[in-house]
């Protein structure tokens, strides 16, 4: 979530093994579940981790359903720059492609709205993410699906600018990576300051970033490995009847003043 309030107290989750502090807490638990299935699971636990990492080119679309014309400019370059920020922070290894083949096993869509109801008055931008799942003895299939939802209005009568979008969107993109709010102001994933964003992924929130799909790959490799010599197959990816389940998660909002 975004915030528009100068001074949010938010709590960073503890940290959980190799898992880092600034991890969010349904990721962390959702990752938690997913090392807890390995044994007697492994292609459950395969799908879960596939989607913490989000499957390679994870389409972003944007919905411009009641976008005026005069201001779709600076939202459109806000979207950009936004999902640019971690495009040159992660580079190779950033799974988004804006305006990206459709039909795929992993989508995003972002729509503006006129209002959000939400606990925090302030917000200006939240993520829901839904994560399905199929898994056999030795076959898995995992599908994602998100919507960035962010608000037109920074204050009343005055639309968000571009570098505002920016914050907003990477701020929404960071919690599609696992990370988690912040109380700090000089982070992506901190509060918004209307006309002084942070609009730019900070060395700290890179690191947490690179850390966690690090600690994902290394678990990945370790439970396909274990199948493999299990005798429950390769890890094979693919629709298969089997066992299913639905993960949903929603993301309290980007909050600003």
């Amino acid at each position: 979530m975004v915030s528009a309030v100068a001074v949010l107290a938010l709590l960073v989750p503890g940290a959980a093994g190799s898992v880092p502090e600034a991890v969010d807490s349904q990721i962390r638990d959702y990752y938690e579940d997913a090392i807890a299935s390995a044994r007697s699971e492994p292609h459950k636990a395969l799908a879960m981790l596939e989607l913490l990492l989000l499957p390679s080119k994870t389409s972003i679309h944007v919905d411009w359903t009641g976008v005026p014309l005069g201001v779709r400019g600076q939202f459109e370059a806000g979207i950009r720059r936004g999902v640019t920020a971690w495009e040159q922070a992660l580079g190779e290894e950033c799974p988004f492609a804006l305006d990206g083949p459709e039909g795929g096993a992993a989508s995003i869509r972002i729509r503006f709205v006129d209002t959000l109801t939400t606990a925090d008055p302030h917000t200006k931008g939240d993520l829901r993410i839904t994560r399905r799942i199929t898994w056999g003895n030795s076959v898995h299939f995992s599908e994602l699906e998100g919507q960035i939802r962010v608000m037109k209005w920074a204050r009343d009568g005055q639309y968000f600018t571009e570098d505002e979008i920016t914050h907003v969107i990477a701020h929404e993109l960071g919690h599609a990576l696992g990370l988690g709010d912040t109380d700090r102001w000089d982070r992506v994933m901190g509060p918004i300051v209307i006309g002084r964003p942070y609009a730019r992924v900070s060395p700290e929130e890179l690191t947490a970033v690179q850390q966690f799909r690090a600690a994902l790959k290394e678990e990945y490799a370790r439970i396909s490995t274990a199948a493999e010599r299990s005798g429950k197959g390769r890890p094979a990816v693919g629709p298969v009847g089997g066992t299913s389940a639905v993960h949903r998660m929603a993301c309290s909002g980007c909050s600003g003043n």
